[in-house]
């Protein structure tokens, strides 16, 4: 008997099947589609973060490497402060600069001899060689957020020659994040060493030797 000489009781309840597998085929079409799309999202919520993470990452990389450069420019400006005060003390006649740069107190190197500024020891408290300490208001200005985390300091010593002398000036600088372990290394902020040799003939500069330490005996 074919379908269209069904009676309507058995046609209706074909066309009802029909029409029920049609429904459910497409409710689960539409589960397997909202399924995938979950997945797509989540997949691109997933790279978003990666992408965040990696741009912060980056931002704060950046960010320490400008304030170490930022640092260390300080340090530097500090080590020349000490510089332009210990070199001004030695253009002074002996009995007007202060006590540690006076003739008598300068350690005086000549030929191979080790120079007082290669001695870690030189750098530390209980030094026979006479370290100054730079005042603060030689470094420290009023229009400046910036202040040291230790004034700088310099060590001056006097240099045999052949032909003559001359005086050799080694200054430390040090940024406002300075800190220092027990022994003198440091352990965060930076530390910038200058030195000049000066020929000083009538109270005047005749020549001036400047160099940066690169290999300093205390880092």
């Amino acid at each position: 008997m074919s379908e269209t000489n069904l009676p309507p009781v058995e046609l209706r309840r074909n066309v009802a099947s029909c029409r029920g597998r049609t429904a459910a085929q497409s409710a689960l079409q539409r589960a397997l589609q909202k399924g995938a799309s979950l997945i797509i999202v989540l997949i691109m919520l997933g790279v978003i973060a990666l992408t965040s993470a990696a741009t912060l990452r980056n931002a704060s990389s950046n960010e320490r490497v400008s304030n170490n450069f930022r640092m260390h420019a300080l340090a530097l400006q500090y080590a020349e402060a000490g510089l332009r005060y210990c070199e001004t003390q030695m253009t002074l006649a002996d009995a007007s600069r202060i006590n540690a740069f006076k003739e008598s107190k300068l350690f005086v190197s000549s030929g191979s001899a080790m120079a007082a500024w290669r001695k870690r020891g030189t750098w530390s408290a209980g030094s026979s060689v006479a370290r100054t300490t730079v005042p603060a208001t030689f470094v420290v200005s009023s229009e400046s957020a910036f202040k040291p985390g230790k004034l700088p300091d310099c060590v001056a010593e006097k240099q045999t020659l052949d032909n003559g002398a001359v005086y050799v000036i080694t200054a430390r600088g040090f940024s406002s994040d300075y800190t220092a372990d027990a022994r003198g290394f440091s352990v965060t902020g930076s530390v910038v060493w200058l030195q000049t040799l000066l020929s000083i003939q009538e109270s005047l500069v005749a020549d001036r030797t400047w160099r940066r330490i690169l290999n300093p005996p205390i880092y």
